[in-house]
Parts: structure tokens; sequence; C-alpha cells
């Protein structure tokens, strides 16, 4: 259980990295868009967050 959970994690972590990568070189798409919000809110709601509790 606990390697699943690690697992999710880092799954958790690569996906709001691979976001920013997307939103800096303009490729986000509409789904980006729909999940996230715009680049500013998920700046501030979901890539901050993710940056605290990184390892």
């Amino acid at each position: 259980m606990t390697d699943y959970r690690l697992e999710q994690v880092a799954d958790y972590l690569c996906t709001i990295e691979l976001a920013l990568v997307k939103y800096e070189a303009k490729e986000d798409g509409e789904t980006y868009n729909k999940f996230f919000g715009g680049f500013g809110t998920f700046e501030k709601n979901w890539l901050k967050q993710a940056r605290r509790k990184q390892i």
C-alpha cells in the first residue's frame, strides 16, 4: 500500500510539472484550462502547493 501511495504522489507532482511546461510553451489546451484554470490560477493554487510539498 505504501508503494502505491508513493506512486500516486509522484504522478501528481509530475503532472503539475508537465502542466507548467505546457503553460510556459503556450501548448496548454482547453483541458488544462478547464481543470486548472488560467496560468495565474494554476500558479497560485496548484503549483505553489505542489512546490511546498516537494522533498
